[in-house]
């Protein structure tokens, strides 16, 4: 490159950009090139890296610091922009700094590790959205480049950011950082305060810049990649997050919460046993994390390995005994090993432990529902929904409940409310269309029905409940179609051959009706056996 940078190895590849290792053949030493690719990028972007580079450039004229990192070159050869990096050979003087913190991401939630390099004990899993998440990694000053500035600053940006940062203020620790970068551009602390604030603040495409501004300076740490993997999970780039767990990996095999994460996003990408050993090699290193093992067992609880699943929330609870999520993953779960009354004394606690968990209410609401004990599950939904009236979950179990104590119009108005929040909730439409087919109101059941089919055209009960709702109109060939559709779908299930039946013995087509019939007779004695 230029006649002076011989390339030696690909280091690493994004999106837009190379990492190369480079041999310096004026000065004999081994280099880090990083260059934009140029059919990924745009001319204005490839300006901008330019800008940036000129700038890095000439803050790190001062940086002299043994094991810092600084930029000495950069420029452009043919369609290929690039800036040069290169580290002071001497040894660190500094290796007792704390370790950064790093974000652990669990289930939907975001945890913070501590300073140091024992992940902590102490989380709140709880699924609070007022909850303060720390997420800023701090990177040890004697990993990164002593700060150069343009000017000394009359204030401590940096130290203000993480300030405000700490305080939840997002947007005044986003403010302090670019004034800290504006100072020192080759601040690793700057940039990856000002990634973790962007991805507070929802701006995930900048948040993932940011990332790569700091890996760009300390590509070898693994907290930043890791740091970078969440941005990806937010954007849904699965691929991208798992190759960044990846390098996490590869430059600290050891490194927990790069196994933890590298577990959940394998559980997004339904590849569940291999999940199951991120999480055992997390657990492996240290078995004092709570937060691993709940996401262990709320993996084992999606798949129905509820033994396992049981065994993983109890080790959890023994490290976090006042953790009111845990209590209520494993109420869940005993309910869907049919023990509603065991499962409703431990939701009972989790709603003790945190009365303001509206999915808590929803599942003791849910232990009720199952014991047939519907006002108290009904007062359970209402107070769920108090807490989150957009909890589409609960509106739909709630017209549930209201339909068994046959309050029929109510029952409606629940479904409705739970298709308002969520239009995809194929089980709401069936029932909203099998309740106003019950009421003789068929022309807005078939509109219910049609909505369920739209949803999964191979639903069979719809199908069956669609021939019931146009066999009650008098519109016998439709019907027929129905009825037809669900005998093919579920050729054994004799209600729909029984229906069938009918709808030719209606349309004058007695022999074919008899054989239905017969059919229909002959699939119940096989289940009756």
């Amino acid at each position: 490159m230029q006649g002076r940078y011989e390339i030696q190895a690909l280091l690493g590849k994004e999106r837009n950009t190379v990492t190369l290792s480079a041999l310096d053949r004026h000065e004999g030493n081994l280099v880090t090139v990083r260059a934009l690719i140029p059919l990924k990028t745009t001319a204005r972007e490839r300006e901008n890296f330019l800008q940036d580079a000129e700038m890095a450039l000439a803050f790190s004229s001062d940086i002299n610091e043994p094991g810092s990192i600084r930029v000495t070159d950069y420029g452009q050869d043919g369609p290929v922009v690039f800036l040069v990096k290169s580290e002071m050979h001497a040894a660190r003087t500094d290796n007792s700094s704390s370790r950064p913190r790093m974000v652990v991401r669990v289930s939907n939630d975001v945890f913070q590790s501590p300073a140091n390099s024992s992940p902590s004990h102490d989380f709140d899993p709880d699924f609070d959205d007022n909850m303060l998440t720390q997420v800023r990694p701090v990177i040890s000053k004697a990993a990164v480049s002593k700060r150069a500035t343009k000017s000394e600053p009359e204030r401590n940006w940096l130290a203000e950011g993480d300030h405000a940062y700490e305080l939840g203020d997002y947007k005044g620790a986003l403010a302090s950082y670019e004034a800290a970068l504006s100072f020192d551009i080759v601040s690793v602390e700057a940039w990856s305060g000002k990634g973790a604030t962007l991805l507070h603040l929802g701006y995930f495409e900048e948040a993932l810049i940011a990332y790569d501004h700091a890996l760009s300076l300390l590509p070898n740490d693994p907290d930043l990649w890791c740091s970078r993997a969440n941005v990806l999970h937010e954007l849904r780039c699965y691929d991208e997050e798992m190759y960044c767990y990846e390098q996490a990996l590869a430059h600290d095999p050891n490194y927990v919460f790069a196994w933890s994460g590298r577990g959940m996003t394998l559980v997004e990408l339904n590849r569940p046993e291999e999940a199951l050993l991120a999480f055992d090699r997390a657990l492996v290193l240290d078995p004092t994390q709570g937060v691993i093992w709940q996401a262990m067992g709320d993996t084992l609880y999606i798949f129905q390995r509820y033994d396992e699943a049981l065994i993983a929330i109890d080790r959890a609870l023994n490290l976090e005994p006042d953790n009111a999520a845990l209590w209520d993953t494993r109420g869940n779960i005993l309910r869907r090993m049919k023990d509603p009354e065991q499962a409703f004394i431990l939701h009972e606690r989790a709603t003790t432990l945190n009365p303001n968990n509206a999915t808590a209410w929803f599942d003791k609401a849910n232990d009720l529902r199952d014991m047939k004990r519907y006002a108290e599950a009904l007062a359970g939904y209402d107070q769920s929904l108090e807490l989150d009236p957009t909890l589409a979950g609960a509106w739909y179990n709630r017209g549930n409940v209201l339909a068994a104590m046959r309050m029929y119009e109510d029952a409606l108005e629940s479904y409705d409310q739970a298709l308002q929040y969520d239009d995809g909730l194929i089980s709401a439409w069936y029932n909203k269309g099998s309740l106003l087919h019950e009421l003789r109101r068929d022309l807005d059941a078939l509109v219910a029905f049609d909505h369920a089919l739209a949803l999964d055209e191979n639903y069979i009960a719809a199908w069956n409940n669609k021939g019931l709702a146009l066999f009650a109109l008098g519109r016998l060939d439709e019907a027929f179609v129905a009825f037809d559709k669900a005998t093919l779908l579920a050729p054994d299930e004799p209600d729909a051959w029984y229906n069938k039946a009918i709808a030719l013995e209606r349309l004058g087509r007695r022999e074919d009706a008899v054989s239905c019939q017969e059919r229909a007779r002959s699939l119940e004695q096989q289940l009756a056996r």
